[in-house]
């Protein structure tokens, strides 16, 4: 646990790791509310699909903007300011009367979320060439503690008092206040930015094949999050009391993962580590699709484990990558991330539709392969 220890030695760790940690507290407290809004607003589950597609939708025409922004505030001050947008972006949702309230809520929540996750993947990545340590990896790491956390205490306590106001006004109480006094850490460093009238050199081409790793792969976790208890129940078969378990098991290898990703980036290197993971997450992959209930759930551990270190990598290469400011990079693989994530379950569900959910798992697997082949090709 090398990229644990680092966190708590100094506190210019500790601060972007934290704002990850809040960055997961304050998603999760939105989503185990959404029972409690569909009650409230008397909408159907597909209604609830619809407006979440509204929140990605926010996020992804945020992208450009809130990598421009950086040029002006720098990644520091924006990573400040946006967490509190973002943050106070939750009273939007939880005072929704009506469902096109919802909607725009979403939206601008989604916004709010692009505005903050380049600058703090930004920052992270102007760290770690300041202090020559390696953080990317375990600062995503933080990102399940704080959800582990939100869906846990926070689960609790929605299930028990009902009050989302009070929930959110209390959380933000909290978290706030350590924000503030963690500034001092990292509202300072610019990163890189562009002076007025600069014009944009970076080399796009480059990028593309990082871009489109990122978007498999995107695709393939969303693809577990909302399909693996499904795939559970209808492939696996096994009872309904487990049917979560398959996305808890890989929620477990995704915090092992990510606590020990930047020691094996320094070990291996950003291209091999890639190699690797994705190879891992293929051999957990082939252990779900043999449908035997232990190979499944050690499966899903498997994925979780290779998927973990994937994307946080992939930020930490485009942001060496020469002549690419770290915001432009990490920019682009938000967006295909974004696009991957929001079309994968969609497609799978097609295939699940048309033909059968084994099929559609069969079709994800053939997807990180093809991932896999190209990272291998890039290596080479």
């Amino acid at each position: 646990m090398l990229s644990l220890k680092i966190f708590f030695k100094e506190r210019k760790f500790f601060a972007p790791a934290f704002l990850y940690a809040c960055f997961a507290l304050v998603f999760s407290t939105w989503i185990i509310y959404i029972p409690h809004l569909a009650a409230k607003l008397q909408i159907s589950e597909g209604q609830i699909g619809t407006a979440l597609f509204f929140s990605s939708v926010g996020s992804f025409v945020m992208i450009p903007l809130a990598n421009r922004l950086i040029d002006i505030l720098g990644v520091g001050r924006q990573a400040f300011v946006g967490f509190i947008l973002y943050a106070f972006s939750l009273y939007g949702i939880m005072l929704a009367p009506s469902y096109l309230w919802l909607i725009v809520a979403l939206f601008c929540y989604g916004m709010m979320s692009s505005i903050f996750s380049i600058a703090v993947n930004s920052l992270i990545a102007e760290i770690e060439k300041r202090a020559g340590k390696y953080i990317m990896t375990g600062s995503h790491g933080f990102w399940s503690i704080g959800g582990i956390i939100g869906a846990s205490v926070g689960g609790y306590i929605a299930g028990k008092f009902g009050m989302p106001l009070l929930h959110v006004t209390a959380l933000l109480l909290i978290i706030l206040p350590i924000h503030f006094w963690l500034r001092k850490e990292y509202v300072h460093i610019k990163g890189e930015t562009r002076e007025k009238g600069e014009k944009r050199t970076t080399p796009w081409r480059p990028l593309m094949a990082v871009a489109v790793i990122g978007m498999i792969m995107m695709a393939s976790e969303g693809a577990i999050a909302d399909w693996s208890g499904l795939y559970l129940k209808k492939v696996v078969m096994i009872k309904p009391q487990f049917l979560g378990m398959g996305y808890a098991f890989f929620a477990v290898g995704m915090t092992i993962g990510r606590f020990n990703g930047d020691g094996l980036s320094l070990r291996f290197g950003s291209w091999k580590l890639l190699l690797i993971a994705i190879g891992v997450s293929l051999a957990g992959l082939l252990l779900v699709l043999t449908t035997h209930f232990i190979a499944a759930f050690a499966g899903f551990v498997v994925i979780g484990l290779g998927f973990s270190v994937i994307v946080p990598e992939i930020y930490r290469l485009v942001s060496n990558m020469p002549g690419v400011r770290a915001s432009d990079g990490i920019s682009l693989i938000a967006a295909s991330s974004n696009v991957g994530f929001l079309t994968g379950p969609v497609v799978l569900g097609f295939v699940a539709e048309i033909y059968s959910l084994f099929v559609s798992f069969i079709v994800l697997t053939a997807f990180v392969s093809i991932a896999f082949v190209i990272t291998l090709i890039k290596r080479e």
